[in-house]
Order: structure tokens, then C-alpha cells, then sequence
């Protein structure tokens, strides 16, 4: 999915001609990076719970959200940089 996205946005940066480089998260990165959304997403969750908080609770769900599809996303990438 990353992959995607910077081929795609690569392809936005040559019709605007723009030359920027977008980086290429490495394993170790990715799977922090879930690790980091979980935390915050459980943490928005349960406060969205006890102060009976709706968009705290929703952000909180995007972010559990987020660390599953990041952690897929680690799963798939064969290389460590």
C-alpha cells in the first residue's frame, strides 16, 4: 500500500513538476509506527469512554484501525532498512 501511494504521488510530482523524493519506511518503521497508533488509539478510546466522549471514542477507533492495517502492512515488506 505504501508502494502505491508514492508511485502515485511520484506520478502527481511529475504532472506539477515537482522533484520531491518520498521516503520508503523500512520494517522496523512500519512496526513501530503501528505499535505508536495503538497506544494512542486505545489511550483516545478509553478516555473517549470515561468521559462519555463520542469523537474521542471515533478517534480512537481510526487509530486501533490504523495499527492493524499498518501492521499488515509490515507483515508484507520483506526487506529491514
Amino acid at each position: 500500500m505504501i508502494k502505491e501511494v508514492n508511485q502515485i504521488c511520484g506520478k502527481l510530482n511529475e504532472a506539477l513538476g515537482f522533484s520531491v523524493k518520498l521516503p520508503t519506511p523500512g520494517k522496523k518503521a512500519v512496526k513501530s509506527a503501528a505499535l505508536c497508533n495503538l497506544i494512542a488509539g486505545a489511550g483516545l478510546f478509553a478516555a473517549g469512554a470515561a468521559f462519555s466522549s463520542k469523537w474521542c471514542a471515533a478517534l480512537g477507533g481510526l487509530g486501533i484501525a490504523s495499527s492493524i492495517i499498518l501492521r499488515k502492512e509490515s507483515s508484507h515488506k520483506s526487506n529491514d532498512k
